[in-house]
């Protein structure tokens, strides 16, 4: 095995999360808090699926459907790097309706954007359930930013690939498609994937930074093998529009998580990562980062939104983090997303469910 294999494996050896707070229904409020960038220097630049069952896109073809998978250069700079841009991932043809059907999705459950934020900033589920209307969610999330001193952040919808509407199954489509599933399994180099979840992210004129954060720290898996690809629904042709930006190499960064604790692993400034953007990306291109890669995004300072869609898949195999032994507690940002399923799993028990397609 080469050292990065090694590293990760001790990753998930060491790194042992617990969800059992989180199932006794416990409100914790982390993961809001914004950090201060990493000094370096910015450059732009569903079943389980396995990778016999169908080619896939190569980041160029176009259709998601074409191609012959991830290049052995992707995968390289896949494992290296922890992104990659993925140009024209998404065909013309594809994505007016897939976009259409993200556009649906949020608009019908919009206020569920405002009151995880609510919940995330610690204001209290009596509170929350207050708001019946979106623009009294809006309202109240508004004045708590105010209040507090904090940015008004982007909006998320989970899985919008969930349920029975033409735009949830188009979604859905999409996500489960076996291109898809031999992409995510090929720069895992895994044998199979099974699709995790699937987000509506909305960054309006004026929303501030999205703090540095990695996804397999947010998520309730014991495992290395995650990645998310981010899907432009807009264009994204600078820095102004708020691309993600990623600490490259920090999924390699096995002594950030092992000697600092949750405090410590914020101040980031003395790593050395370089940080990178792949703007510009117009609507149909996407990035694909790994599970452990630290990203972020600046805040919007364009004129208008910016629209994406994330899909995120894990490895066949991976198993609940356990309740006991960790080193330190999940961050349940994103709790909204595994409830439905999680307390179904035994901790440690390997993941089959059937919303875990």
């Amino acid at each position: 095995a080469s050292m990065n294999d090694q590293l990760v494996a001790a990753f998930g050896d060491k790194l042992s999360l617990s969800l059992d707070d989180l199932l006794e229904g416990e409100e914790k409020g982390e993961g809001a808090g914004g950090r201060q960038p990493p000094k370096g220097k910015t450059e732009s630049s569903s079943k389980q699926t396995s990778p016999a069952d169908e080619p896939t896109n190569n980041g160029k073809s176009g259709a998601v459907s074409g191609g012959q998978g991830a290049s052995a250069e992707q995968q390289l700079a896949f494992e290296r790097e922890g992104h990659i841009k993925l140009e024209g991932l998404v065909s013309g043809e594809l994505l007016a309706p897939l976009s259409e059907a993200v556009d649906s999705e949020f608009d019908r459950r919009s206020i569920e954007g405002y009151t995880q934020k609510l919940r995330v900033f610690g204001v209290p589920n009596s509170d929350i359930a207050r708001c019946e209307t979106t623009d009294q969610a809006r309202g109240m999330l508004e004045e708590v930013c105010e209040r507090e001193g904090f940015e008004v952040p982007f909006l998320q919808i989970f899985n919008v690939h969930r349920g029975s509407r033409p735009a949830c199954a188009r979604v859905r489509d999409f996500a489960v498609s076996p291109g898809m599933g031999r992409l995510a399994a090929d720069l895992l180099g895994v044998d199979g994937v099974m699709l995790y979840q699937t987000c509506a992210f909305y960054k309006r004129p004026g929303h501030g930074e999205t703090a540095w954060h990695s996804d397999l720290n947010t998520s309730p898996f014991d495992t290395n093998d995650m990645i998310t690809f981010w899907v432009a629904l807009t264009d994204v042709p600078d820095r102004a529009h708020s691309p993600l930006e990623f600490a490259s190499r920090s999924h390699r960064d096995f002594a950030l998580p092992y000697w600092y604790t949750n405090q410590g692993m914020e101040r980031l400034d003395s790593r050395g990562y370089k940080v990178t953007d792949h703007s510009p990306l117009w609507a149909g291109d996407a990035t694909a980062h790994h599970g452990w890669v630290l990203h972020g995004s600046p805040p919007n300072e364009s004129g208008g939104e910016r629209k994406a869609l994330t899909v995120s898949y894990v490895g066949v195999g991976a198993r609940r983090l356990p309740v006991r032994d960790r080193r330190r507690d999940a961050d349940d940002e994103d709790k909204e997303s595994y409830m439905g399923w999680c307390a179904d799993i035994g901790p440690g028990q390997p993941v089959k469910h059937k919303l875990l397609p």
